[in-house]
C-alpha cells in the first residue's frame, strides 16, 4: 500500500507543481535560462520587502517581550499567526484542490483506496503551504534561538515543529470539509462559500493590522508589560482556543523533561490528528465527492417570440467578447476576489491611521491638506493608486483563466486583435473602478480639490490602460494554459509577478518623469497634461505591439 501511495504522491506532485516542465525548460531549452534568474529578482523584491516588513514587526514584539521577562512570547505569536491563517484560509483551499480539481474523474476509477488519493491531496496543500509557514516561523524562530541562550536540542525540535507546524490546522480544515461536502451538498453553493471565505480572511488580515496599529509608537515594551500583566485571562484564552501554538512555544522554551513533554504533546497531537484524517477520508471522501456529482437544472421553455428576439439581437464581436469575459470572470470566485481585495483593503488601510489617531500619520496627513503641498499631495495620492493597480491580477492572467479550452478562442470567427481588445477592455474597466473607488476616500482624507481629483482620474486611467496592456503582453508570451483547478491560474503564475514589477517600473518612470517636471518650474496644469501625453506616447506603440503579438500567439498556442 504504501509503494502506491509513494508513487501516486510522486506523479501528483510532479504534475501539480510542474516539476518535470520546469526542468525540462531549464535544463534542455536554453532560452528558457532568463525565467529563473527573473523569478528569484521579483521573489527578492517583491516578496522580500512584505518579509522585511514582517521582521520588523516581530523584532519589535521581541523587545518588548523580552523587556518583561518573557521573549518566548515572540514564538506563541509566530506559531499562533501560522495556524490562524492555515486554518482560515485552508477551508476554502482545500474545498478547491479536494473536490473541485480536474483530477478527480481520473483518480476514482484507480485501485486507490479514498483514504490515499486524499492523503496525497492533502500532502500537496501542505507542501504549497510551506513557503508562508517558513516565512511566518523563521524569523521568531531564529531571533529567540540567538539571543535567548539555547542549546543545539532547541534547534532540532525546532526543526520539526516548523515542519508540524501547519499540520494542526489543515488536518482540522480538512476533517471540516469532508464532513461538510458528506452530509451537505456544497457544490451548488460553491461560489457563495469561496467568496465568503475570502472575505473573512480579507477581514482577519485587517482586524491583525488594526491590533498591530494600536501599539503605541516607540513604547513597545511598555505596552507589552501592560498586555501581559492584565490579560493573564488573554493569554489562557489563547491557550485555550489554539492549544498547539502554546505547546510549540513550551516545547521550545522550557528545559528539562518539561520542554520534551510539550515537544512530544504536540507531536502526537499531529499524528492523532493525521491518522483520524485518513479514516474519515477512506469513509466519506468518494462518497461526498461522488454525491455532488448529480446536477438538476430547471428550465424555462423558450417561445418562438423569445427565440427570434435573442436571434435578432446583433451585436459587435468586440462588445459580445467583452460581455463573455464578464460572465467567465464572475463565474469563478477566486478571479473576482483577486480583483476586489485591493479595492477592500486600501479604503480601510487609508482609514486606519485617522481611526487609531496615529500621530506620525496624521501629521503627515496634517501636511498633505495644507493647500502648498495640494499638488504633491494629488501626485502621491496617484502613485498610491497606480501601486494597487500594479497588484490587479486580471490581465495578467487572461490568457491563462482559458486553460483548456482556449481552443475554442482560436476557432471562433473572430480576430485575434478583436479578442485581446476585449479583455483589455475588461481589464481596464476593473482598473478605472478601483481607481475611482480608492481616489474617492484619497481626496476626503487629504481634501484634494475637484480639479485635482479629476486630473489624477484621468492621468490614472491612461497609467492604468498602459500597465493592462503589458499584463496582456506578459501573459501572451508565456501562459499557464495547463491547470487542474482555477486558483493555479493565478496563485501559481508568475506572470502575475512579473506583471507587477513591469507596473512597478512604470510608475518610477512617471515618479521621475514629476519629479524632474516639478524641478525645473514646469506649472501644476502642464505637468498633468505633459505626464498624459507620455502616457499616451507609451499606450500607442503597446496597442501596435500587442496586436501584432496576438496575431502570432493565438496561432502558436496550443491548450
Amino acid at each position: 500500500m504504501m509503494k502506491k501511495f509513494l508513487s501516486l504522491l510522486k506523479t501528483y506532485c510532479n504534475i501539480y507543481f510542474g516539476i518535470s516542465s520546469m526542468k525540462y525548460q531549464y535544463t534542455r531549452e536554453k532560452k528558457s535560462l532568463w525565467k529563473p534568474v527573473l523569478t528569484l529578482a521579483g521573489v527578492v523584491v517583491g516578496i522580500g520587502s512584505i518579509i522585511y516588513l514582517y521582521c520588523l514587526m516581530i523584532s519589535g514584539i521581541f523587545r518588548g517581550a523580552q523587556a518583561i521577562g518573557h521573549p518566548e512570547i515572540v514564538l506563541t505569536v509566530a506559531f499562533l499567526l501560522c495556524q490562524l491563517l492555515s486554518l482560515i484560509f485552508g477551508i476554502f483551499y482545500i474545498i478547491s484542490v479536494f473536490y473541485f480539481s480536474n483530477d478527480m474523474g481520473m483518480l476514482v476509477p484507480l485501485p486507490l483506496r479514498p483514504g490515499e488519493v486524499l492523503g496525497v491531496k492533502f500532502i500537496t496543500v501542505l507542501l504549497s503551504e510551506y513557503p508562508v509557514t517558513l516565512s511566518l516561523l523563521l524569523p521568531a524562530f531564529i531571533l529567540y534561538g540567538t539571543t535567548a541562550g539555547t542549546g543545539i536540542w532547541y534547534w532540532l525540535k525546532g526543526i520539526v515543529l516548523i515542519v508540524l507546524a501547519p499540520v494542526p490546522p489543515l488536518v482540522i480544515a480538512s476533517i471540516f470539509v469532508v464532513l461538510l461536502v458528506r452530509f451537505v451538498n456544497i457544490r451548488r453553493n460553491k461560489d457563495m462559500l469561496m467568496i465568503i471565505g475570502s472575505l473573512l480572511g480579507v477581514f482577519l488580515g485587517l482586524g491583525i493590522n488594526f491590533v498591530t496599529q494600536n501599539i503605541p509608537e516607540g513604547n513597545e515594551a511598555e505596552y507589552m508589560e501592560k498586555l501581559a500583566r492584565s490579560s493573564t485571562a488573554l493569554v489562557k484564552s489563547i491557550g485555550s482556543r489554539f492549544p498547539a501554538s502554546i505547546w510549540a512555544t513550551l516545547g521550545l522554551s522550557l528545559p528539562g523533561l518539561s520542554g520534551w513533554g510539550y515537544f512530544l504533546l504536540f507531536v502526537g497531537f499531529s499524528l492523532v490528528l493525521l491518522a483520524a484524517l485518513w479514516w474519515l477520508g477512506d469513509r466519506f471522501f468518494y462518497k461526498g465527492y461522488l454525491s455532488g456529482q448529480e446536477a438538476k437544472r430547471k428550465g424555462k421553455a423558450l417561445s418562438r417570440q423569445s427565440m427570434e428576439k435573442s436571434i435578432g439581437t446583433m451585436s459587435s464581436p468586440v462588445s459580445a467578447l467583452f460581455r463573455r469575459e464578464w460572465k467567465l470572470f464572475l463565474r469563478t470566485p477566486i478571479y473576482v476576489m483577486n480583483s476586489l481585495v485591493g479595492v477592500i483593503i486600501l479604503p480601510f488601510a487609508l482609514l486606519m491611521p485617522y481611526l487609531t489617531q496615529q500621530g506620525g500619520l496624521k501629521q503627515a496627513m496634517g501636511y498633505a491638506r495644507n493647500s502648498q503641498y495640494g499638488f504633491i499631495a494629488a501626485l502621491i495620492s496617484l502613485g498610491i493608486i497606480l501601486f494597487g493597480s500594479g497588484m490587479n491580477m486580471i490581465s495578467c492572467t487572461s490568457i491563462s483563466r482559458e486553460g483548456r479550452t482556449f481552443w475554442f478562442s482560436r476557432m471562433i470567427p473572430v480576430s485575434p486583435e478583436n479578442q485581446v481588445l476585449a479583455k483589455l477592455l475588461q481589464s481596464s474597466v476593473l482598473s478605472s473602478v478601483y481607481l475611482i473607488v480608492i481616489a474617492i476616500p484619497l481626496a476626503v482624507l487629504l481634501h484634494i480639490s475637484p480639479g485635482r481629483l479629476l486630473a489624477i482620474v484621468i492621468l490614472g486611467t491612461l497609467v492604468n490602460i498602459l500597465m493592462n496592456i503589458l499584463g496582456l503582453i506578459i501573459d501572451l508570451l508565456h501562459p499557464k494554459l495547463e491547470w487542474n483547478d482555477p486558483q493555479e491560474a493565478i496563485k501559481q503564475n508568475l506572470n502575475v509577478m512579473f506583471s507587477m514589477l513591469l507596473s512597478w517600473l512604470v510608475i518610477a518612470l512617471f515618479a521621475v518623469s514629476a519629479i524632474a517636471l516639478i524641478q525645473y518650474g514646469i506649472p501644476e496644469a502642464w505637468i498633468y497634461l505633459i505626464l498624459g501625453l507620455l502616457a499616451l506616447l507609451l499606450i500607442a506603440p503597446g496597442l501596435y505591439g500587442l496586436f501584432a503579438l496576438a496575431r502570432h500567439r493565438y496561432r502558436a498556442l496550443e491548450a
